[in-house]
C-alpha cells in the first residue's frame, strides 16, 4: 500500500510541475508529399536551456529512430546578437550547408528558444520550430511550443519529443 501511495504522489508531483502545449501552422499547398530526409537544428541558450535542449535532442533521436525516420541533428549554442567578434566564422551555417549538400536533405527544422521567463520557482520557455523546404527556401511548417517546469526533467523532454514527432506526422510533414 505504501508503494502505491508513493507512486501516486510521485506521478502527481511530476504532472503538476511540468506541462507542454503546442500550436502549429502548415502550408499544405507547398507540401506535395511527406519529407523523407530531414535535418533538425537545435539551438540552445547556454545559460538557460542547454540541459533541457540536450535531453530533448536525446529523446527526439530515440523517437525518430523508433519511428524508423532517418534524421540528422545539429546541436549548437544560440549566439547572442550582441557578441563583439572580429572575423567571425559562421560555423553553424557551414554545418547546415554541408549536411544539406552531403546528404540531400529536403527539409531543415530550426528549433530555438523564443523566450524564457521565471515565475514562482518555475521556468517557462517558449520555443519556435520552423520547417524550411530546402528547394524553395520557404517556410512550410511552423510550431510554437511552451514548456513549463519547476525542475528540468527528462520526462518533460520526452513528452516534448513525442509531441513534436506526433505533430509532424499529423500535419503530414514527415
Amino acid at each position: 500500500m505504501k508503494k502505491i501511495i508513493i507512486l501516486f504522489v510521485t506521478i502527481s508531483f511530476t504532472l503538476m510541475t511540468s506541462c507542454i502545449s503546442m500550436k502549429t501552422v502548415v502550408d499544405e499547398s507547398a507540401i506535395k508529399e511527406p519529407y523523407k530526409n530531414p535535418l533538425i537544428v537545435i539551438l540552445y541558450d547556454k545559460y538557460n536551456t542547454k540541459k533541457f535542449s540536450e535531453k530533448l535532442k536525446t529523446n527526439m533521436e530515440l523517437q525518430f529512430r523508433n519511428a524508423n525516420i532517418k534524421v540528422e541533428f545539429i546541436f549548437s549554442d544560440l549566439k547572442s546578437s550582441d557578441e563583439l567578434t572580429l572575423n567571425q566564422n559562421d560555423d553553424l551555417n557551414t554545418k547546415i550547408n554541408n549536411a544539406i549538400n552531403n546528404d540531400q536533405k529536403d527539409i531543415v527544422f530550426i528549433l530555438k528558444p523564443a523566450s524564457i521567463t521565471y515565475q514562482n520557482n518555475a521556468k517557462f520557455v517558449n520555443y519556435s520550430l520552423t520547417g524550411i523546404d530546402v528547394v524553395t527556401q520557404k517556410e512550410v511548417w511552423k510550431a510554437r511550443f511552451n514548456t513549463s517546469s519547476s525542475f528540468e526533467t527528462n520526462g518533460l523532454a520526452k513528452k516534448a519529443a513525442q509531441k513534436i514527432l506526433e505533430r509532424l506526422k499529423t500535419d503530414k510533414v514527415l
